[in-house]
């Protein structure tokens, strides 16, 4: 019986601080209940320059599975020395890739040695694959840190089934072209059996560079037919039926002469029932207080949320320029509107997040002072740096009029169906989403906006703000409808689905993840 081995950057062992991140929440999610190995960096940096095979800390988290029976995830995380940091995380990593899959080249800056540090930590984290890997394991790699993992497995003569899932947008080729180790890092993204993006503009694009850069590799390409098949658990089924096309090309590699290679979207979901579990208390607690007029508790003003990590993709400054022609164009709102933005610092160690983030607390405060109200229970923007439980912020979503999403590049974004999933089906909110996140590709019942126009963000403002209660409930009801047809476990399955379609061995979730390192 197989493993499953999950590599990404950071890893969320069991704990109980919240938090922040996407992929760290989803993937820990996914593999509560089942057994896996969980790799990747601690969030660590050491001085020593001597980590050419990774210093590895191991933790195993026994649980009980969702049938019943024991399951274990085994932790693996590994320190990053100060010149690793520098040169994979915050330089080639976070200073190339991420500004050109975001289509920011104007914000690229390399150093001469950022992508030798790149390949060596890709290197080291598969040197750990390898010492660890069994026959029958499957490794699903994640984001694009790990561009090249799979390349260096192969090198190592690892043979088993690798898959990728890249949480942010693939950029075009137009983009590529503009880096010059673009070619090697597609010949090294060919390694992997399959590949995943978040929407279909996402796999057109990541069609296309592979098309481009590997043309002297292909063999021939096709579009082949998938069902569904449970490889987590036999005894459990999450997928719903589903037959679709995926593009699938065989390659003459260097080390394999007939090297199949799958690309498709796959739209990762939220934890629906999860959340509405959260929240199922305050639906009950507000007929109570509707029971016996107690309004005592609410705010007297609407209040519009936005949750984000302080990043340029995520539109936060055009967000407070909109919010604040809105307040003086909708002179009615000023005491009676409230924009709460919890803000999540990331990346100081960078100038361009640092001046972002001086960028984002001038604003904040400089909108407030320009709406100061003599009533002291308001003012304009909230704001929040305070990491929050997830229940907690489920809360916020639930007891808030529009949920803001201004994104101006995002490979999906949570926020958007996180904010749907926890409303009050008999009041809920409105989502305010930019046509630009992942997303919206999925989510055409919110307020689609364009983040580039000021004009579309204060008109879809004013919508939300003003949209009937009957109006308000048919949106919901649509967007819910499609976040529990493609929720978190329909996005592991169908993923883990083909990862798994042309393996031999199936995965159980019952298969203890001992952990064995050899001296290779």
């Amino acid at each position: 019986m197989s493993r499953l081995i999950v590599l990404s950057n950071r890893v969320k062992v069991p704990d109980n601080k919240p938090m922040a991140g996407g992929l760290a929440v989803a993937l820990q999610n996914v593999l509560i209940g089942n057994s896996a190995v969980w790799m990747g960096w601690n969030g660590k940096v050491m001085e020593s320059s001597d980590n050419t095979n990774g210093s590895t800390d191991l933790f195993t988290s026994k649980q009980a599975s969702l049938t019943g029976e024991g399951a274990c995830i085994t932790y693996m995380t590994t320190a990053l020395t100060t010149e690793q940091y520098n040169q994979f995380y915050c330089g080639f990593a976070n200073n190339v890739l991420w500004p050109l899959l975001h289509e920011r080249t104007d914000l690229i800056s390399q150093k001469p040695r950022d992508y030798a540090g790149y390949q060596e930590v890709n290197q080291i984290f598969a040197k750990q694959l390898k010492a660890i890997i069994q026959p029958d394991d499957v490794i699903w790699v994640h984001d694009y840190h790990f561009l090249s993992v799979a390349y260096h497995c192969r090198q190592l003569g690892i043979t088993n089934r690798i898959g990728f899932f890249l949480h942010i947008p693939f950029a075009s080729l137009h983009f590529w072209k503009t880096l010059k180790q673009s070619r090697e890092i597609v010949h090294h993204l060919a390694h992997y059996d399959l590949v995943g993006t978040q929407t279909q503009q996402d796999r057109t694009h990541c069609l296309n560079v592979l098309q481009y850069y590997l043309k002297d590799y292909f063999i021939h390409d096709q579009l082949v037919a998938s069902a569904p098949i449970n490889v987590l658990d036999m005894k459990r089924n999450f997928a719903q039926p589903y037959t679709y096309t995926r593009a699938k090309m065989t390659l003459n590699l260097a080390l394999k002469s007939q090297h199949s290679l799958m690309v498709d979207a796959y739209p990762i979901g939220v934890n629906v029932a999860q959340i509405q579990e959260q929240v199922d208390h305050l639906s009950l607690e507000a007929a109570l207080d509707s029971a016996t007029s107690n309004q005592s508790a609410k705010p007297t003003f609407q209040q519009i949320i936005a949750v984000d990590r302080i990043d340029y993709s995520k539109g936060l400054l055009r967000r407070f320029a909109a919010y604040r022609d809105f307040l003086a164009q909708h002179s009615s709102y000023q005491s009676h509107l409230q924009l709460l933005q919890v803000a999540c610092p990331s990346r100081l160690d960078l100038p361009t997040y640092q001046s972002l983030y001086d960028e984002v607390k001038k604003e904040v405060y400089d909108i407030n002072q320009h709406y100061l109200s003599e009533d002291s229970a308001w003012q304009a923007i909230n704001y929040s740096e305070t990491a929050l439980s997830h229940e907690k912020l489920m809360t916020m979503f639930w007891q808030s009029d529009v949920g803001w999403v201004n994104s101006l590049k995002d490979g999906m974004n949570l926020v958007a169906k996180e904010y749907i999933a926890a409303q009050n089906p008999n009041n809920p909110g409105v989502l305010l989403l930019s046509r630009y996140a992942g997303a919206a590709e999925q989510m055409q019942a919110a307020v689609i906006i364009d983040p580039h126009q000021p004009r579309s963000m204060i008109e879809g403002l004013k919508t939300a703000l003003t949209m009937p209660l009957e109006e308000r409930q048919s949106r919901y009801r649509s967007l819910l409808q499609g976040l529990q047809k493609d929720n978190l476990q329909i996005w592991q399955q169908s993923f883990l689905d083909d990862l798994y379609n042309e393996s031999s061995s199936q995965i159980s979730s019952m298969e203890p993840a001992n952990i064995q390192m050899s001296d290779s």
